[in-house]
């Protein structure tokens, strides 16, 4: 397992009583393997790496897949489950002199040793050795408390290779104080073997779990992207089930794959890292993933050292709030060998664990510096390739096409606009929105909303550009023209009527919240007043909304949601610009009593939208007649005295407008009772069509 050099056996080493021992502290046990390793996926890829620094050309590993290592009881005692984690290997093995000597000396750095026992490079086939400050001996302890380790190296005799055999029981070991740990020889020890190579068995262990095939795989994947073919990973499944398909009992653990968008990729062959007047040499790639990536493992950016992972990052450690910082973070990935970042002459700058570098020292610096540049070169690169995928998934997951065809029949120049729209739309969303159908829902209507009135421009375009034609050229395009307005104006008297049909639901809903509520209005602010329409790219809402969030948290530490068009989020408030004034839509559910707590917390808004717009003037200046919150809420309830005065002060001053939700239907129903009209004949002649 530790890459060593064997002398031989010698006959007295042979016929001597095994006596191990280990120096170390609870303290060294708890930090450098209870701590840092509770993973069964990151204690197996430690195995494996000691397996690799052996000079093992083949490693396989025996552990149950998808199961509980480990339970509690009902008393918080733990149960076993009777299993067993084995990694074995073919490598060179150790005689029980060098298990003594180096495998029992915890925290040596391996790679000062000299190249006759073992240094940095391995014995046999020079490999870059992976292990280097030597405590990845105690990884396991981190979900077991058993670790059986036997070794048959060193010179072959005609009796084999000599076994070292010996025995690590977490309890046993433990010690307070610095000290000599005796440690239990196994009955194996200084026998002989006709194969060398090592193998280590774990047990008694902790409530932990094994990952299933896929999860598993992609972790130990994911730490090791070796240059050479000449190391493989073999994975049995010990799970007792009878169900396990061949493929899923025995298998090769493969080289780690994520799926990118191959006109991003860049190759860092040419593109090493400046550091002072040198260049920090750098192999393989960046790009972006051909969707968001969701899987953990596949997230960010690899980087390795020795074709082991040291660290893994989504931005390079840019700092939170710049431009692009979500995309950035779904969406990067690559695969990074800088073997400068962990140098035998240079500062140890991989963590422990081997999970991050030391982003703070100078190498780390420079390294944060070149890929903030070539992620923004990525992103560049990725702009016209993401939008076109995320079209391609609207347009499956909305159906559009079908659905503009039966709400517009054969009107070729409306389905047309429809679809260019459609494009633009589906574009500009988020992919993992895309996936949700009621967002996507939200959008085809929008889409089928806005398409008509494109057809609208585009022909008005059309005739402007015809000058002097003839007359037999432009009745057509007047044609299309009067149905793209019918259709247009149809589509507007669909969305209120719906509209409008909803707000009947919910408001006789009585497990109806005041959130969804808020998600109508937030919709159709038209049925507060005639007036009010969606004005979803105004950036005085936006700036208001963004910095009044910030600060009520930071003062008040309310948390607000503010809806300014439909948003995904559950919104508190809706805020509609309606000429030099800001309105803010407070709903309380119908036969709702509004009480004093109510009032606290609406009160509470006052304060927080006086102070804000008295320290944001040039907020304030975007909204010249201020702002009011218009309160729908069917009775007034307040008990306290103090609270109902202050409400009425409220109201007399304009602060607050209130309603009730019988006035508020009855004012939406009439402001739009043309269209209401027109719709309910219109159902009358269907109705009597279809009999």
């Amino acid at each position: 397992m530790t890459d060593l050099t064997a002398e031989g056996a010698t006959e007295a080493e042979t016929d001597q009583v095994a006596m191990y021992s280990m120096r170390l502290s609870r303290l060294t046990v708890d930090k450098l393997g209870v701590k840092l390793y509770d993973k069964a996926s990151a204690v197996v890829a430690e195995l494996i790496a000691n397996s690799y620094d052996a000079d093992a050309e083949e490693v396989t590993v025996s552990l149950p897949l998808g199961t509980s290592l480990a339970t509690k009881d009902d008393n918080g005692a733990i149960v076993d489950s009777g299993y067993e984690i084995v990694v074995s290997d073919n490598g060179h093995g150790m005689t029980p002199e060098e298990a003594q000597k180096y495998f029992l000396s915890v925290g040596s750095d391996r790679r000062t040793r000299s190249a006759s026992v073992g240094g940095a490079k391995s014995r046999e086939k020079q490999r870059a050795v992976m292990g280097r400050k030597g405590i990845g001996k105690l990884a396991p302890f981190g979900i077991c408390k058993r670790i059986d380790v036997r070794s048959a190296g060193g010179v072959k005799t005609e009796q084999g290779y000599l076994v070292s055999h010996f025995l690590l029981d977490f309890d046993k070991i433990l010690t307070d104080e610095e000290g000599e740990v005796p440690i239990d020889a196994g009955v194996d020890d200084r026998t002989w073997s006709p194969t060398r190579g090592t193998t280590v068995t774990l047990s008694g262990f902790l409530p932990k779990r094994v990952p299933d095939k896929t999860t598993f795989t992609r972790q130990v994947a994911r730490r090791f992207a070796l240059a050479k073919d000449d190391f493989t990973i073999q994975v049995h499944n010990s799970r007792k089930d009878d169900q396990i398909k061949d493929g899923d009992r025995d298998f090769t653990i493969p080289k780690f794959q994520v799926d990118i968008n191959e006109a991003t990729k860049i190759d860092l062959k040419s593109r090493p890292v400046s550091f002072g007047d040198r260049d920090l040499s750098v192999t393989g790639w960046l790009a972006f993933g051909k969707s968001a990536i969701k899987d953990e493992e596949e997230a960010g950016v690899r980087i390795y050292a020795r074709g082991k992972i040291v660290a893994t990052t989504r931005d390079f450690e840019q700092p939170a709030g710049f431009t692009g910082e979500f995309t950035m973070r779904s969406y990067l990935v690559g695969e990074i060998h800088a073997e400068w970042l962990d140098d035998d002459d240079e500062e140890d700058l991989v963590r422990t664990d081997r999970q991050g570098i030391l982003w703070d020292s100078d190498y780390g610096e420079a390294l944060r510096q070149w890929g903030a540049s070539l992620v923004k070169e990525i992103a560049r690169k990725s702009a016209g390739p993401r939008r076109k995928s995320k079209v391609e998934i609207f347009f499956k997951n909305s159906n559009l096409e079908k659905r503009a065809q039966e709400r517009y029949g054969e009107n070729k120049a409306v389905i047309d606009a429809v679809m260019d729209f459609g494009k633009k739309i589906g574009g500009m969303a988020q992919e993992d929105e895309l996936e949700d159908q009621e967002y996507v829902d939200e959008l085809v209507d929008l889409v089928l909303m806005v398409g008509p009135h494109q057809a609208l421009i585009r022909s008005f375009q059309a005739i402007s550009k015809l000058g002097d034609k003839g007359v037999d050229e432009i009745v057509p395009l007047f044609t299309h023209t009067r149905t793209a307005e019918l259709a247009s104006y149809a589509q507007i008297a669909h969305q209120r009527v719906d509209a409008i049909e909803e707000l009947n639901k919910v408001i006789d809903n009585p497990d109806v919240v005041e959130a969804d509520l808020q998600s109508l209005i937030s919709r159709a602010p038209w049925l507060i007043r005639p007036d009010w329409s969606v004005i979803s790219e105004n950036q005085g809402l936006k700036t208001f909304r963004d910095r009044f969030t910030v600060f009520v948290k930071d003062k008040y530490d309310l948390d607000v949601e503010i809806a300014i068009a439909y948003e995904k989020k559950r919104p508190d408030f809706t805020a509609v610009h309606l000429g030099r004034q800001l309105h803010l839509v407070e709903l309380k559910k119908p036969k709702h009593k509004f009480g004093d707590e109510d009032y606290d917390r609406l009160q509470n808004y006052i304060v927080a939208f006086t102070d804000f717009f008295e320290q944001h003037k040039e907020v304030a200046a975007l909204f010249a007649d201020g702002w009011v919150i218009d309160l729908i809420a069917d009775d007034i309830k307040i008990k306290d005295k103090t609270r109902e005065i202050a409400f009425n002060a409220a109201i007399n001053q304009k602060q607050v407008v209130r309603r009730t939700w019988y006035d508020f239907i009855t004012t939406a129903r009439d402001a739009h009772a043309e269209f209401l009209d027109i719709h309910d004949e219109a159902q009358k002649m269907l109705a009597g069509h279809d009999d």
